[in-house]
């Protein structure tokens, strides 16, 4: 017999009075997360929505079937419940991390930790493995995908004041045309972690 059994069905976790030991083995009870607010939507502005029942599977690199892809899609609307873009001042990437739908996206970290997997700063992204599980190649995120809302937001999560990141990397082409160059915000080492703690201090 499984030393643990798994399950789709979210609900809060167990007590240590619940693990039973036998001579030959440790039986775990399930640990699944709250159903939080499921059937319906979050309780924060960014209503998280309930998470796909089967997410467990499809986010487990190990199960039949499961994918980057298909975890990446089921996944997506949780995002915001990883970082901590204030709300007050990141319109573009306002955090959710309150939400009490969250926990259910708990197995979303394999992608999560994809998505910050670079090469130098976050715009460098390296998402190719040789993994069965990671079935992307680097079309998967290329070229200019700043007017896709996802990766906007998983750009500018990593700023506390998003109006201040959009006045230093907006050019001026001329009267009528404005572009954003994305360079000059994560090339530029004013805006990497160490001297972002260096300066708080």
């Amino acid at each position: 017999d499984d030393a643990a059994t798994s399950s789709t069905k979210p609900r809060q976790g167990f007590n240590d009075d619940q693990i039973v030991i036998t001579d030959d083995r440790i039986d775990f009870p399930v640990y699944e997360y709250d159903l939080g607010n499921c059937p319906d939507d979050g309780d924060s502005d960014r209503e998280v929505p309930c998470a796909p029942e089967s997410i467990d599977q499809i986010c487990d690199k190990y199960a039949d079937g499961s994918s980057f892809s298909q975890c990446f899609e089921a996944c997506r609307p949780s995002f915001c419940c990883v970082h901590d873009a204030p709300p007050d001042t990141n319109f573009i990437a306002p955090n959710c991390n309150t939400d009490v739908n969250c926990a259910q996206y708990a197995c979303c970290y394999i992608v999560w930790w994809k998505l910050h997997d670079t090469i130098g700063p976050a715009t460098q992204l390296r998402v190719e493995q040789n993994d069965d599980f990671f079935d992307v190649d680097a079309s998967f995120v290329e070229g200019d995908v700043t007017n896709v809302e996802f990766y906007r937001e998983m750009l500018f999560h990593h700023f506390d004041d998003a109006q201040e990141v959009i006045d230093s990397g907006t050019v001026v082409i001329n009267e009528t045309l404005a572009v954003f160059n994305s360079t000059l915000i994560f090339l530029n080492s004013t805006y990497w972690d160490a001297n972002i703690r260096r300066r708080r201090r």
